[in-house]
């Protein structure tokens, strides 16, 4: 019985750790989307005002 504890708590400190990493990982992943949507939406909105455009 107390070597399944044992495994039980190393068990639980992997899930932890991979759930945090996942958290991480989703979290970053959200930063990098926001920030490539914005430089794409001003880069889309500079050819639309830009010379080669008569609006």
């Amino acid at each position: 019985m107390m070597a399944f504890s044992g495994f039980g708590a190393i068990f639980a400190i992997l899930y932890f750790v991979v759930v945090a990493a996942v958290a991480v990982l989703g979290v970053w992943a959200l930063v990098l989307l926001i920030i490539f949507l914005r430089l794409r939406i001003t880069e889309l909105r500079g050819a639309q005002t830009g010379p080669g455009n008569p609006r």
